[in-house]
């Protein structure tokens, strides 16, 4: 039976919108430069009644770099400017407070947050002691901090931080000034990293609304909230709702800013993600090269960023059967995310998981294993036993055991992804019907069809609801529904069910994709067991040879990325 392909595609895709729209969206942050904008301003005023006019110029390139995303450029200036303000005016002084805060917000868009976490430490305690713990300029510092803490995944510590500012902001600016509305968005973005999406959707709609009355439809504010607003709406599957926001946050960025900057890139890449999840593989694929190619030239072959464009431009290839290019793309991605993120981060955990659900549609089980407990002993470390993260780590697992028939193994974790998807994102949700889909999987290798048979109906029915009955995995689910009732015995029900995977699969994947092999093997089996081999034999040689045509693609050499500096 061929449901190898057709399961891991159902677990694997789903792990792309875990980790790529989430943390594309992390240097969209607007209270951030704020506060770097505090501190160029005072720190210019006071050099100013100096006549020091080489501080002065020194301001104003960190400034101008890091409008360009040219953050590494800016950081030896900034440190200069760091080592001036302590020397001519003390350690524990206000203007060295907001140098260190500069400094520290160049050190986290590069993604070297724990240099950040120290820098912000140390102005917080400057500006408590200097302006009070519930001044606006303190409660600045108190929200950069919490970000670089929710960078890190280290929401303990940030949702506090957080709310101190927010009330900060509320009682001394207003509840629709621009760094409340900030704070309200980057505490949205913390519940949306905990799986909370109730707690996110209203923060996230209220800052919206806000900066369209206040600011108007077409800032950069504005798009920033439409992104954050349309990738909760993709994580929950409702790709309709999340398309039009992204187009038109991509339009005012383009617009307002430049088609070559870290902001329109990471709107690039979020469409892209929501293309490779309606199964259009050329758009995805055109907007994560123009993604990495601006992250690549603006922030470095280093950055965070660039490694998650890499990761998803690897998704693209292996959704389009093509492994021997995405391999190396994930592995660089890899390496890139150890360095700047560390080896126990959540970041570090889904480049481990997609690497092992590459080797797994690769057939290499053993090198899969590995990466996927790696990544699920990370995911639950960071986010606890039932957190969403977890969902796609377990279920990987379980399939990966599943196809080597260890179903002892395979269905308690098939059973705990079920629960914590139901749990976490609903029993109407897209990642909880990869789970039913996963769960009757491991009962059909065990031959228990009349427990898989229920569950396979469901994901059916919620795949085509929620991603429309020509969806790739539409055709999964038929494809494996149609070899369940060839297994039973009921082969007219296999006949129809085989007929329309290979006519949705093949349209949806196109004619020489594996899971297309798959299909027409499947539908062959039921020809066969049906005594029908005229009709058997063509589909089972058509599989053959769109095999054999990816396993020549798959060996033939290609290109691997340079490696990056040390």
């Amino acid at each position: 039976m061929q449901l190898n392909g057709v399961v891991i595609t159902l677990v694997a895709v789903t792990e792309l919108p875990d980790k790529f729209w989430k943390a594309q969206r992390k240097m969209n942050l607007w209270l951030q430069p704020i506060a770097c904008a505090c501190a160029v301003l005072l720190c210019f005023d006071f050099a100013a009644g100096q006549s020091d006019s080489d501080i002065r110029e020194m301001v104003n390139q960190i400034n101008q770099l890091r409008e360009a995303g040219k953050y590494r450029d800016a950081v030896p200036i900034a440190e200069q400017v760091l080592k001036y303000c302590e020397k001519n005016y003390g350690p524990d002084h206000p203007e060295t407070a907001d140098s260190l805060s500069d400094l520290a917000s160049l050190y986290g868009h590069m993604g070297e947050r724990a240099k950040a976490v120290t820098l912000y430490e140390r102005t917080l305690k400057i500006r408590e002691k200097a302006l009070g713990r519930d001044h606006p300029h303190t409660a600045i510092i108190v929200n950069n901090l919490a970000e670089t803490y929710r960078e890190m995944g280290d929401f303990s510590k940030a949702e506090p931080l957080y709310k101190r500012a927010i009330k900060i902001f509320e009682a001394k600016v207003g509840k629709t000034h621009p760094n409340t509305l900030s704070c309200l968005n980057n505490l949205a973005l913390l519940y949306e990293d905990k799986g909370d999406m109730a707690k996110a959707e209203p923060l996230y709609t209220r800052v919206l609304k806000a900066r369209e009355e206040k600011i108007g439809p077409d800032s950069p504010a504005v798009a920033n909230s439409l992104t954050n607003l349309a990738a909760l709406y993709y994580r929950q599957g409702k790709l309709a709702q999340a398309e039009p926001m992204y187009e038109r946050a991509l339009k005012i960025y383009q617009k307002a800013i430049s088609p070559e900057n870290p902001h329109t890139a990471n709107i690039q890449n979020n469409l892209g993600a929501l293309y490779l999840q309606q199964g259009e593989l050329a758009k995805a694929e055109s907007l994560f090269k123009q993604s990495l190619q601006t992250r690549e030239k603006i922030l470095g072959p280093n950055h965070p960023a660039t490694g998650e464009s890499l990761n998803n431009l690897a998704w693209v290839y292996m959704d389009g059967g093509d492994y021997a290019k995405a391999e190396p793309l994930y592995q660089q991605s890899l390496k890139i995310t150890e360095q700047t993120d560390g080896p126990e981060h959540p970041s570090t955990a889904t480049c481990l998981n997609n690497l092992g659900v590459l080797y797994q549609m690769m057939g290499d089980y053993k090198k899969a294993e590995p990466f996927y407990q790696r990544a699920l002993k990370i995911r639950e470390k960071a986010f606890g036993p039932d957190n969403s993260s977890l969902v796609s780590s377990i279920g990987g697992l379980s399939d990966l055991y599943r196809l080597q028939k260890y179903y002892a193994k395979a269905e308690p974790l098939a059973q705990r992804a079920l629960q914590v998807s139901e749990k976490t994102y609903g029993p109407a949700h897209e990642m909880t019907a990869t789970a039913y889909n996963d769960l009757a999987a491991i009962y059909f290798g065990m031959a228990k069809y009349d427990k898989a048979e229920p569950l396979f109906q469901k994901a059916l029915k919620l795949f085509e609801e929620k991603l429309g009955p020509n969806h790739y995995k539409a055709g999964a689910a038929l494809d494996n529904l149609g070899a369940l009732y060839r297994e039973k015995g009921e082969y007219k029900k296999a006949e129809s069910y085989g007929l329309r995977a290979v006519e949705v699969t093949e349209k949806a994947r196109g004619p020489d994709h594996p899971e297309t092999a798959t299909c027409l093997n499947d539908l062959a089996k039921t020809y066969e067991a049906m005594g029908d081999k005229a009709k058997a034999d063509p589909l089972r040689q058509r599989a053959t040879d769109i095999r054999n045509k990816n396993k020549a693609k798959s060996a033939s050499p290609q290109p691997t990325p340079s490696p990056s500096p040390t």
